[in-house]
């Protein structure tokens, strides 16, 4: 994913090459380079001036801290703090400047974890300052050789290989609460809206539901036969890669499920639920169940 990506930028950046120099052009390097060069040598007060009061920065997924950031003290906080701690030998080298407009791209060396890769990254320079920032970082490779994760658990592939899982983004857990607040709800179009596109869900019995609309009629039925209300009991946010490297987004969840029985009284059935999300969508819920002592 992320070579295709990398692909992609380098293509636009040989075809901005072709535009002119022109003097707007050099001022407008001159202003990305800025920034870098505060960075480089860690004058915070100097880079704050680089940016704009509302800069926007968007960070890759991925990262504990992949999302979007405005003004140059959320970036500080959010993005800064937590690069230092995971690797305190960061540090970015812009390798080459190429610009279009305002939209400046740099070619970029980091070091992270004692390893290099390749990125590129993305500049809206406006009146001199950064308006907008973008990075096309490797998340999976630097994570990978991260020195002080919050490591909370291993994940074990078929090899025999591991890798750590992270603390996760908070942020997913709302996710989940409001997924489940919409079954309860049943407000099945706001269920499909929150799945994505490839959404695939597994039931307890094994059931394989492929798509949103499967997973609408899996749901109606139930509520017909059953009437399911839905309690979360405990959720956790963890990310690891997978066994291409790739970083993903998990939830871990508990959740006690309560049903009528064939007479009419209430049966609780406790449900764990690994659900794999993409793009702030479900992805993927693998379900097991197992019935409660009722009483």
């Amino acid at each position: 994913m992320f070579q295709r990506i990398l692909t992609i930028v380098v293509m636009a950046i040989g075809l901005t090459a072709c535009q002119g120099d022109s003097n707007q052009d050099a001022a407008n390097i001159a202003a990305a380079k800025a920034g870098y060069d505060a960075f480089a040598v860690g004058d915070m007060e100097a880079w704050v001036q680089t940016q704009a009061p509302d800069v926007k920065w968007v960070m890759p997924k991925g990262f504990p801290y992949g999302g979007e950031y405005v003004g140059a003290e959320e970036v500080i906080q959010q993005v800064f703090t937590p690069i230092g701690e995971l690797w305190p030998d960061f540090k970015v080298e812009p390798l080459s400047f190429r610009v279009s407009g305002d939209v400046v791209f740099i070619e970029t060396k980091m070091t992270a974890g004692g390893q290099t890769s390749d990125s590129i990254h993305k500049a809206v320079i406006r009146d001199g300052q950064y308006a907008e920032f973008q990075v096309y970082d490797d998340a999976g490779f630097m994570m990978s050789h991260a020195v002080n994760t919050s490591g909370i658990g291993t994940q074990y592939f078929e090899d025999g290989s591991s890798t750590p899982l992270l603390a996760g983004d908070s942020a997913n857990i709302q996710i989940w609460l409001d997924y489940i607040q919409a079954h309860n709800d049943r407000d099945f179009d706001k269920i499909a809206a929150m799945n994505a596109n490839d959404f695939r869900g597994v039931a307890a019995h094994g059931e394989v539901v492929s798509d949103s609309a499967a997973h609408t009629a899996f749901l109606q039925n139930w509520v017909a036969t059953e009437n399911p209300q839905w309690r979360v009991w405990w959720v956790i946010a963890n990310d690891g890669q997978n066994s291409e490297g790739v970083m993903e987004e998990w939830l871990a969840t508990g959740n006690v499920v309560t049903t009528e029985g064939p007479d009419g009284e209430p049966l609780k059935t406790y449900e764990t639920v690994d659900v794999l999300l993409e793009g702030g969508k479900i992805k993927l819920l693998n379900v097991a169940a197992q019935t409660m002592p009722q009483g």
